[in-house]
This record gives C-alpha cells, structure tokens and sequence, in this order.
C-alpha cells in the first residue's frame, strides 16, 4: 500500500513537472513573440493594405505660391509647396519620410501621374522615397528616402518646379485579410449551415436504418478525414474554372473559396448537429407524436429547441 503511494506520488511530480515545461515553453514563445513583433501592432496594422503602391508624378509648372500653416509637433512645412511632412516608422521598423498635411490649392494636389498622364492629388501618408526637383537658375534639387522630414521641407521650399516624384502607400497592413476572412465566413455559413443542418435532421429523424444510410454516414466520417489540400485542389480544379465560365470572373475568387470551404465543413455540421439530435430523449418525441403532433411539427417544435447547445457548437466549430 505504502508503495503503490509513493508510485502515485511519483506519477503526479511527473505529471506536473511535464506540464510545467509545456507551460513554460508556451509563455516563452508568446514573450517571444511579444518582443519581437509588439512595434507592429498598432491601428495602422489593422487599416492599412497589405500591398503598397508607387506612383511617379510631376509638376511642370512653375510655382511661386505660398502658404501659410501652423506645423505641429514632429511636422516640418513647405511654405513654397503647402505640404508638410514628418519622420515616421513603418510597419517594417524602417525609418521614412510621410505627408502628415496638404492645404487644399497646393500644386501637388493636381500633379500629372507619368503612367497615365491623369491629374493625380497627393494624400496623409503616402511616403516619399524620391524626388527630382528644379530650383532658381535650372538648379537641380534631389531628395532621397534617407533624407529626413526636416530636410526633405527644406528642399522643397528651394524648388519651382518638380520633375519627378516618387510616392508609394504604406504596406504591411491586415485590412484586406480582416474583411475578405469575414466575407469568407458569412458566404461559407451561409452554404454549410442550411445544408448540413437538413441533411443531420434527414438522416436523424426521417431516415430509415438500412444499409443505404450507413454508407452514407460512413461517406461522411471518410469526408471529414480527407486532408485540406484535396480540397483545395478540388476548388482549383472545378470551382474556379466553372465560376469563371459562369460569372466571367478571373482567377481565384471569394465564391470559389467559400463553396471549397463548404465541403470541407458539412461532415462537421452533420455530425455534430445529428450527435445533438440524437442525444434528445426519445420519449420526448413520442409525448409530441401521441398528442397528437405531426413529425414534422415535433421536429420542429421539440427535437430543434432542445437541440440548440449542439448546434451552436457545430456552427462555432465551422467558423474556428
């Protein structure tokens, strides 16, 4: 006795110890994580495009405006161009000079975009990684990426005239994925739910047992097995060739991806909402039919209600 406690005691310190070094594991690589990447969290991370764009504009105009503005804290202004600029980091940790401000009858607000010769205005936040600008006496003036906020103002309050400048949109962000993922979502839940909800209620409630029903239960646990590459080639191969045919669309799609997701989560909501339904008390349902009730108003009056905690579950599973 003594000796089947000291083994208990043995197998515990054993137990907690492998689960200390599981914990202590996961917290050092949530630190490491943290460390490394918490300078890129920020709301600029969440609105911004995942892609930059560059544009090459120009302004071949001469300009002997000025402006009058009132910079702010880290802000260094043109008086000659109306645009004021500072220093700022980027979600890649890179040191860049951006527009923080623009009066509204600045030149760069009607610039000629070289790549398709259309009126292009200037926006907060675009970064300037190069400029080519033209000063008093055919002086040339050029601004590099490496320059700061401080100097690139200066160097545009010496210039007339701008022969080329070089602007590109700040990258890195999440946007995109945050809202085409929600899309995917509402689209694929939208297909999934219907479907595997029917089918779990057919094969639950209306069914009868007979061999044709057990082949496709079992077609529906062999479904859930198969691994998500098939069905991602599945979704190349069928879905996005038929959608372009269809809806004259190029390439890959939201539609695509959401009816490829579909399959992949019907064996889920079959069998989980028909593991729900089938854990409901038959006598419940004899009750219904003995007073009365139609099959099909017990299924929908009885069975559904009191099968809602397990359909929430499989809807939850379906969006994790």
């Amino acid at each position: 006795m003594k000796s089947r406690k000291i083994k208990d005691i043995l197998l515990n310190s054993l137990t907690y110890l492998y689960s200390s070094f599981g914990v202590l594991i996961l917290i050092l690589i949530v630190i490491f994580i943290f460390s490394n990447g918490a300078r890129s969290i920020s709301f600029d991370l969440l609105k911004g495009d995942y892609y930059s764009e560059s544009y090459t504009l120009k302004y071949d105009k001469l300009n002997d405006k000025n402006f009058d503005y009132i910079p702010k804290k880290d802000e260094y202004f043109s008086t000659k161009w109306g645009v004021a600029f500072k220093n700022y980091t980027n979600l890649e940790g890179k040191e860049v000079v951006v527009i923080s401000y623009v009066d509204n009858h600045s030149p760069l607000t009607s610039m000629i975009n070289m790549s398709n010769n259309q009126y292009f205005s200037i926006e907060v936040n675009q970064q300037i990684t190069k400029a080519i600008l033209v000063g008093n006496n055919d002086t040339v003036v050029t601004v590099l990426a490496k320059d700061n906020a401080a100097s690139v103002a200066n160097k545009f309050d010496k210039a007339i005239s701008i022969t080329n400048l070089s602007l590109k949109t700040n990258g890195g962000g999440i946007r995109g994925s945050l809202v085409a993922t929600f899309i995917l979502i509402i689209i694929t839940l939208s297909i999934a739910l219907p479907i595997g909800f029917c089918a779990a209620i057919y094969l639950s409630v209306y069914a009868k047992k007979n061999r044709l029903t057990n082949i496709l239960e079992s077609m529906i646990d062999m479904t859930g097995g198969i691994p998500s590459i098939i069905f991602g080639l599945v979704g190349v191969i069928i879905f996005i060739p038929t959608l372009n045919s269809l809806i004259n669309s190029d390439g890959i799609s939201l539609m695509a991806g959401a009816l490829t997701m579909s399959i992949m989560l019907l064996p889920v909501i079959i069998k989980t909402t028909k593991e729900a339904i089938d854990v409901i008390p038959s006598s419940l349902s004899h009750a219904s039919l003995a007073l009365g009730a139609t099959q099909t108003q017990t299924t929908f009056k009885i069975i559904l209600p009191n099968s809602i905690p397990g359909i929430l579950t499989s809807t939850l599973l379906c969006i994790g």
